[in-house]
């Protein structure tokens, strides 16, 4: 398996998605600990409903405005709240510390209001408003700064996370439901003949070379047979990962391959997959192995894209 060092750039740029202060904690944290584990850039991103629904103001917030906290958008109060969680994250960082949420540090610009922080580790943090469908500004975002990576908290609805989340966002997804943080996971890749496979790859390495995690790669035939495909691509992915000095567990399991991955999963693994080559529509009428894992699952799920 060739693996070009471009298949993940060198400087790699993270975008975490919160809610409220009530329910984004553990997300904005991992977020930020993940970006700074990999120098990331780290953008923070609130989506809101349109201004209506927040008696006017909009996010095309002029600088007066911004001068004068009397009409407080919910979008800025949640990302003020986010830089109060990030400045505890990294008491030594005396620049980030030092930054106070008011228009000297408030540009608006590409239809949302972006606040500049200082660099941390060598990644930049921005926090980010935006209004309108969650999907699709998310989306937007993604676009507009090339983001590689979107983390995303756990949701009860599964089934709406997957079909909201994983299928239209143009990024890789990490899922991080029931996430521990001081949990040593290991790492499960699914290797099968797809062009996803070779990516998530890459991706599994790096995340063993940085958090030392142990490394499975898992192969699911429906039948006793694993054709030329399927182990040409486990013995390329073991080939890749010795070639870096990680060491790896080869499984070969026969079975229906989601209950099989989940089954295997249990709760100490995290699962790297690649993301389904089905157009939407099909997803929708017949989910996709992704889809599928991320309901039978509560262990995190990165999905590569």
């Amino acid at each position: 398996m060739k693996h070009s060092p471009k298949i993940i750039p060198d400087t790699l740029k993270f975008l975490t998605a919160v809610s409220s202060s009530e329910y984004s904690g553990p997300t904005l944290k991992m977020g930020s600990l993940i970006a700074s584990v990999f120098d990331a850039d780290l953008g923070v991103v609130y989506v809101g409903e349109k201004a209506n629904e927040f008696h006017g103001s909009s996010v095309n917030l002029t600088r007066h405005n911004l001068d004068n906290w009397n009409i407080i958008h919910p979008g800025l109060e949640t990302l003020k709240w986010a830089l109060k969680e990030l400045q505890t994250y990294a008491p030594e960082n005396k620049a980030l510390g030092g930054i106070k949420f008011n228009s000297d540090h408030v540009y608006e610009e590409d239809g949302r209001v972006r606040v500049l922080l200082p660099e941390e580790k060598g990644g930049r943090i921005e926090l980010i408003l935006r209004e309108g469908e969650l999907v699709d500004q998310l989306r937007k975002e993604i676009q507009l700064e090339g983001y590689d990576l979107a983390i995303i908290g756990g949701s009860k609805n599964k089934r709406h996370l997957a079909h909201s989340i994983i299928q239209y966002l143009p990024s890789s997804v990490l899922v991080l439901q029931k996430f521990k943080p001081r949990k040593q996971y290991k790492l499960l890749l699914l290797v099968d003949d797809s062009q996803a496979t070779r990516k998530s790859v890459a991706w599994g390495a790096l995340i063993a070379e940085k958090l030392d995690w142990p490394v499975r790669t898992l192969t699911v035939s429906k039948t006793r047979h694993f054709g030329p495909g399927y182990q040409g691509a486990a013995d390329q992915a073991k080939a890749y990962f010795e070639s870096r000095n990680i060491e790896v567990e080869q499984f070969f399991l026969t079975g229906d391959p989601v209950n099989t991955f989940a089954e295997f999963a249990g709760d100490d693994h995290m699962i790297i997959m690649g993301a389904s080559t089905l157009n939407p529509i099909k997803q929708l009428l017949f989910g996709s192995k992704p889809i599928k894992t991320l309901a039978r699952t509560d262990v995190p799920i990165l999905i590569i894209r």
